[in-house]
């Protein structure tokens, strides 16, 4: 990291917290909005069945592929900097993807590479600015991640019908620009020498060994990918999921909106609790047994609405417990910025990889089957593996021991 020294004073922290909580809304909104709109794109565009898919697929790709980048990045160019960058391009993506078929897969493909390095420079952002605080920060932008994907996946329907799904994807570009203006402010404040290159240095020394040789980053990829898949294939199909059990689509969007909604009050809750305790055992159950009754509440929908609540609010809670435990995880199990950005890129690339799969599998099964039951048993298979591979993160105190 070039520019930037460890925020000191009251001023810096504020900013520092500021850009957590802003970066956390900016991970997931441009994401949310759109399934519960497919309808109105697919008609604006004349877009084919197989494609809508692909617009939550695309940006899991470029998270997968992009991900192990963002470490030379960080190193070369400096945290902020490449937070302001990926910022840049997330604004632009959002603000073009709406004018033609062309625009919207190339707004779609800069999207999915903003949020990419997003992902990875949330933890190490955390790392860095308030290594003693983990817990807390962490909790601070998956609240804000909850809070922004509640809004946008709850309202987006609804918004869309007074001012145009166009106009309303494209005002949510005012999200990455004002985090610009945040970053730009704490890397101003915080610089101290412009010409120093290295990150490297007592308290943050170089990593040494290869993390694709760590079995510990390995368990993490797979937690974070198994996690990915259930919430991507949760979030992309639920609302077609409601609608087939017959509710309709506005009552659809607002029911993936509570389950955005419901896990506010536990977001700054979980990660202090994971980041103050030696196992994570307990957790990973609590969060497995959630999904297994969630999702057999959503097989039950078609019987009674009241069992569509209740399947969004637990899988609400599980989602966000997986991926604050995800996320903090590879916080605890570094010990400085270098080896977070490290194992968090490539644990990010596997794990976004294999969430791609999901939405895709998820929507062939449905086709081959022509109903919902055979997906949402395939989402409980995805479950039974997560808590599995959850379980090993036990086996080793650090990814680089």
């Amino acid at each position: 990291m070039r520019e930037e020294t460890t925020v000191p004073n009251r001023q810096k922290v504020i900013l520092g917290a500021l850009l957590i909580f802003l970066v956390g809304a900016n991970m997931r909104t441009a994401i949310t909005i759109i399934p519960p709109i497919l309808t109105n794109i697919q008609n604006t565009f004349s877009l084919p069945e197989w494609f809508l898919g692909s617009l939550t697929t695309i940006p899991l790709i470029c998270f997968g592929i992009l991900s192990p980048t963002v470490t030379y990045f960080i190193k070369r160019f400096g945290i902020l900097s490449v937070t302001v960058v990926d910022l840049l391009l997330l604004t632009v993506g959002n603000f073009i993807r709406v004018y033609s078929f062309t625009s919207l897969l190339v707004g779609t493909i800069l999207i999915g590479g903003g949020i990419a390095m997003l992902n990875v420079l949330a933890p190490t952002l955390v790392s860095y600015l308030f290594p003693m605080k983990i817990g807390t920060y962490t909790g601070m932008y998956v609240f804000a991640l909850s809070l922004s994907s509640s809004i946008s996946a709850g309202f987006s329907a609804v918004v869309s019908h007074f001012i145009t799904w166009q106009i309303m994807i494209q005002f949510v570009s005012v999200i990455p620009v004002i985090t610009i203006v945040v970053a730009l402010m704490l890397r101003r404040y915080g610089r101290k020498k412009p010409a120093v290159k290295e990150t490297a240095n007592p308290l943050n020394p170089k990593v040494q060994v290869s993390v694709w040789k760590r079995p510990l980053a390995w368990a993490l990829g797979g937690f974070m990918g198994l996690q990915s898949l259930l919430f991507y294939s949760i979030l992309t199909w639920l609302p077609p999921i409601l609608m087939a059990s017959g509710i309709n689509q506005n009552t659809a969007g607002y029911l993936l909106g509570l389950l955005q909604l419901v896990a506010l009050p536990i977001s700054f809750v979980v990660p202090r609790i994971i980041s103050s305790v030696a196992k994570q055992s307990i957790m990973i159950w609590t969060i497995s047994v959630l999904f297994v009754i969630g999702i057999g509440s959503l097989m039950l929908a078609s019987q009674s609405f009241w069992f569509a609540v209740a399947a969004c609010v637990l899988l609400g809670l599980s989602t966000n417990m997986a991926f604050s435990e995800a996320m903090t995880l590879f916080s605890l199990k570094t010990r400085n910025p270098n080896e977070t950005a490290s194992a968090s890129g490539m644990g990010q690339s596997i794990g976004y990889i294999l969430a791609a799969t999901g939405p895709m599998i998820c929507g062939w099964l449905h086709g081959l089957t022509t109903n919902w039951f055979a997906v949402l048993i395939f989402l409980l298979l995805v479950t039974a593996v997560m808590t599995f591979v959850g379980l090993l993160v036990d086996r080793e105190e650090y990814v680089f021991e």
